[in-house]
Parts: structure tokens; C-alpha cells; sequence
């Protein structure tokens, strides 16, 4: 199952801590370990918002975190796998 969200208008830490609360039917502040023990946040979503000024180069950034395997592309799009 791959859940994916594209709201760019908001950071994207917290739009992958919602759609984990949502796939997994829980509250979003009681999720553990916390998001920043697995991925530092203020750097995701400095990477994220500020890019690569090469539009020849994409990224993303994959990590695990509570069974899933989040991927963030450079544009900001946030899938779990």
C-alpha cells in the first residue's frame, strides 16, 4: 500500500507526521518514537523548501519511520511505502 500527499503549501514534517497518524488510526502527538529521533526536521524541511537551484538534478530523501518507508521528493511530495 503507498499513501501519498502533495499539499506543498505547508512544511513537510508535518504533513508526513499526519499521514503516518492517519494510515496508522492514531493521534498525532502520541506517535513514538518521535519523528526527530529517526530524521532531523528542521533540515528536511530546509532541504525540501530550498532545493537545488539545478533544475537538470531532482533528490529524495528516504527514511523508515514507525514500519513505513517514507520517501520526500524535491518538490515536496510525501509518499509512504
Amino acid at each position: 500500500m503507498t499513501l501519498h500527499t502533495t499539499h506543498r503549501s505547508s512544511p513537510v514534517v508535518p504533513r508526513i507526521i499526519e499521514l503516518i497518524a492517519e494510515a496508522d488510526g492514531v493521534d498525532p502527538t502520541s506517535m513514538t518514537p518521535p519523528l526527530a529521533d529517526v530524521v532531523d526536521p528542521d533540515a528536511l524541511n530546509e532541504l525540501i523548501e530550498h532545493g537545488t537551484d539545478d533544475a537538470d538534478r531532482t533528490f529524495e530523501v528516504r527514511f523508515s519511520y514507525r514500519g513505513y518507508e517514507v520517501v520526500v521528493t524535491d518538490d515536496g511530495d510525501v509518499s509512504l511505502e
